[in-house]
């Protein structure tokens, strides 16, 4: 608690200069620095209660129900997680509740392409970050289990941005304190591990968190090189609604920037900080795009992950990430040109981006139910109005 409130207050400190200054310094290395070994003051406690009372099978119950898809939570809780789950659902009283239906609504028209843009952009840009990469490998959940860590970031996503998903019981309200709960559980065991390292850090703590809540919160930004648009409004109400979003997971406030702007100079500031090539990067990226050719039929758009990780991700993000240049001309233009017979003068190179990632994106979410652990069947669910609106061919939409 001591150095979030050090953080705090130099934050606010800043905002008490004069109207008009220059923010741009905002985000220097003394402020982030202390938040790198800041967990969650909330969830926390809640963990170590419960381990300490040998209450972690009913939890653990409730963790696994994200993966499988289950909203609810079991009827015998702990009262220390009854207690947290009644604390930290609601919305802080800065929240604007039009502006998260405008942002809302901005992912319903182009939600399957921000799902590709979470493949593709959001989280190799999490895995450059080279401290929290160690995290992911630490506990295996990524490398050997990816399918398990991209239907649960997926079914969050789609959680917390269907209409209605952040409202007062609302099904992305509840995924999110599900994901917080299990974050303090990784924290409690990582922090044990024998081969965890001080210089990483707490394991996800606050900057780590921050930047990862980015990578969502900044995809509209993303959109505009798949060849999308938007109005700045748009984008303010979409970046207001992850702001909410991040107040439930536990961010602290001093790292929840106002607007886009303030949330790009923040994203700025840690990438400058923590984006380096590592292992942990590498490994989890291989594992990210070889899933990426499982979801998606075939062979001839095997070049594609890769690919649009280079054309979407910063050059630094991309350069730590992955390990072989890949071959634009062969792997991205030719599987465009068989796929919607387009020549040169047809198409300018925008509009031959959008319908591909158009393309892509559906099959990844197709392929998306087909997901096992074992021999069981992940169940994953989108709203039957996106299905509808996206042209998704899934079991649902599939008269037998």
């Amino acid at each position: 608690m001591r150095h979030t409130e050090q953080a705090l207050s130099a934050v606010t400190s800043i905002h008490g200069g004069k109207a008009g200054e220059s923010t741009t310094h905002r985000w220097t290395d003394a402020l982030l620095e202390p938040f790198r070994s800041v967990g969650d003051p909330v969830a926390d406690p809640v963990v170590e209660s419960i381990f300490a009372n040998n209450e972690a099978a009913v939890v653990t119950r409730m963790l696994r129900s994200i993966a499988a898809n289950e909203h609810l939570v079991p009827a015998e809780m702990p009262d220390a997680v009854e207690n947290y789950l009644n604390q930290t659902d609601d919305w802080p009283a800065w929240a604007d509740p039009e502006k998260v239906r405008i942002g809302q609504r901005l992912f319903g028209r182009y939600g399957m392409q921000m799902a590709l843009a979470l493949f593709t952009w959001s989280l190799p840009s999490c895995y450059a970050c080279a401290k929290g990469a160690q995290v992911l490998t630490a506990t295996g959940r990524i490398d050997k289990y990816v399918n398990h860590r991209i239907i649960e970031t997926s079914q969050f996503l789609l959680d917390v941005m269907a209409e209605g998903g952040l409202e007062r019981g609302g099904r992305g309200v509840r995924t999110a304190q599900k994901i917080r709960l299990l974050h303090a559980t990784i924290r409690y065991h990582v922090r044990h591990y024998p081969k965890w390292q001080p210089e990483w850090g707490t394991p996800i703590n606050q900057e780590d968190q921050a930047i990862t809540l980015l990578t969502f919160a900044l995809l509209p930004r993303t959109l505009t090189k798949l060849g999308l648009d938007f109005t700045p409004e748009e984008e303010d109400a979409f970046f207001h609604c992850w702001r909410v979003i991040g107040h439930i997971l536990g961010i602290d406030a001093a790292l929840l920037p106002r607007d886009p702007n303030e949330g790009q100079q923040l994203w700025d500031a840690i990438t400058r900080r923590q984006v380096a090539p590592s292992e942990a990067g590498r490994t989890l990226t291989r594992a990210l795009i070889n899933y990426m050719k499982e979801l998606v039929p075939g062979t001839m758009l095997d070049g594609l992950p890769a690919a649009l990780i280079r054309e979407l991700c910063d050059k630094p993000i991309a350069q730590a990430v992955l390990t072989e240049e890949p071959d634009w001309a062969h792997h991205l233009l030719g599987p465009m040109r068989v796929f919607f017979n387009l020549t040169d003068e047809a198409q300018d190179s925008s509009g031959i981006v959008a319908r591909i990632s158009g393309t892509f994106s559906r099959k990844l979410l197709e392929g998306l139910y087909s997901i096992k652990r074992g021999d069981k069947q992940l169940m994953f669910h989108i709203p039957q109005s996106l299905q509808d609106a996206w042209g998704l061919d899934t079991p649902a939409t599939r008269h037998v």
